[in-house]
């Protein structure tokens, strides 16, 4: 899997700067968000998607078009993009960073969260995710430490990228499978499931990833089913000042190449 990373405000600028190659959905969906930090990292974040596409077929970035699948999960329209091949993507944007996740054949999930005032984590940990894993936060700190806040991301990236993986929303259920990261950083990532009602491949197979970013102001997951294991690429693209990436747990079978920087410009439609 290939992660193409922007994080902080100059590098989601730079990208949304671009924004001419969106098509025209994109741009009303860019356009119908109130506020314009909203508006910039969706706009980041679909630019570097036609970029990272482009780094992957023989295509410019305003090539790209998109369809809704099953649940609604954006795809590739390879009617209208043939020489797409066998490529998937999955994003994820959020105030201050933006991450585009790409495999071939896999499916795959990613998400984002960086920190922001979330006093009820415990609350909603306790009302959605299991119950070891709520145990785990309410452990990490006091409520509303920055501890804790840490783990409450940890937890809920993880699940995300999971459910996103699976492409059926969260009408999956967040409490039938759970995440433990088990000793110091980078920790162990196990995950559990529910004994029935799973599609897809076991447990055993999931290749997951956890990252910190930013002096762990950040927090990034990702998740692909890979029995033979799985080699995450970071590339990171457009800052002025590179961010520190820390890898803070991931699955077993699962390794992180080394950090690559991306200092090109936008590339024109």
């Amino acid at each position: 899997m290939t992660l193409h990373i922007a994080c902080g405000a100059p590098a989601l600028a730079q990208l949304a700067a671009g924004a001419a190659v969106l098509d025209a959905d994109e741009q009303a969906r860019a356009a119908r968000f109130r506020l314009d930090a909203d508006r910039e990292a969706y706009s980041a974040a679909h630019v570097l998607l036609r970029q990272a596409l482009s780094q992957e077929a023989a295509a410019p970035p305003a090539h790209w078009r998109f369809r809704r699948g099953a649940h609604g999960r954006p795809e590739i329209d390879t009617a209208a993009c043939p020489d797409a091949g066998a490529l998937r993507f999955n994003l994820s944007h959020t105030r201050g960073l933006v991450c585009c996740a790409l495999t071939r054949h896999q499916p795959l999930g990613v998400d984002a969260e960086c920190a922001r005032a979330l006093r009820d984590a415990q609350a909603i940990a306790e009302r959605f995710f299991t119950a070891d894993e709520a145990a785990a936060i309410a452990a990490a700190g006091p409520p509303g430490s920055d501890a804790q806040a840490l783990a409450f991301r940890a937890v809920w990236t993880l699940k995300e990228a999971y459910v996103k993986a699976h492409g059926l929303g969260l009408a999956m259920g967040l409490a039938s499978f759970g995440f433990r990261l088990v000793g110091a950083a980078p920790a162990r990532i196990r995950l559990r499931r529910a004994a029935v009602g799973h599609r897809g491949p076991p447990a055993a197979h999931w290749r997951c990833l956890l990252l910190h970013l930013d002096g762990r102001r950040c927090a990034l997951a990702a998740a692909v089913p890979a029995a033979g294991g799985a080699r995450f690429r970071v590339l990171l693209h457009g800052a002025d000042a590179e961010p520190e990436v820390e890898l803070a747990a991931c699955t077993p079978g699962t390794v992180l190449l080394p950090v690559e920087r991306v200092t090109d410009r936008a590339r024109s439609p």
